[in-house]
């Protein structure tokens, strides 16, 4: 799919801060899935993303990848009502390598520290992330949009 939607610098710093990943697929009957994302990482030019998702092997997220590729991703912080959508579909599906997890795990580790400054001890936020259930996904931001609460939620950006 090419891709129709460019990510700015700044929704690229947004999208690669500690804010909690919301990843929803969806099978050919249009039933959607719900998994965590770990470790965004916007392509130079805001075409592309890719990011560890929680899918274990017979999973209906996986599944769904792997047959509809319909991805779309929702980024928000914990601490503020501000929120982005993406939407693509994937191009690979991947074993995540060091590099990949690693992205992952410094995520985690700015997503516990926005949410402990809310009052959730990092012990509770690392019990949402499993890192051997993870698969490395990337796809073309084909769309985005705005959904943080108010007049613009849901405007194309």
């Amino acid at each position: 799919m090419e891709p129709v939607a460019r990510l700015s610098n700044e929704l690229t710093a947004f999208v690669q801060s500690g804010v909690a990943v919301a990843v929803a697929t969806r099978d050919e009957e249009l039933r959607p899935t719900f998994a965590r994302g770990w470790g965004p990482v916007v392509s130079h030019d805001g075409t592309m993303l890719a990011l560890c998702v929680g899918a274990e092997p017979e999973s209906a997220t996986l599944s769904n990848l792997e047959r509809t590729g319909a991805i779309a991703v929702g980024f928000s912080p914990p601490t503020r009502a501000r929120a982005l959508q993406v939407k693509g579909t994937s191009l690979s599906i991947e074993v995540p390598g060091p590099a990949a997890l690693e992205l992952a795990e410094r995520h985690l580790d700015a997503f516990c520290a926005e949410a402990e400054s809310i009052g959730f001890s990092p012990e509770l936020s690392r019990r949402l992330y499993e890192p051997s259930e993870l698969v490395l996904v990337r796809f073309t931001v084909a769309e985005a949009f705005e959904q943080t609460p108010g007049p613009t939620a849901g405007r194309p950006l």
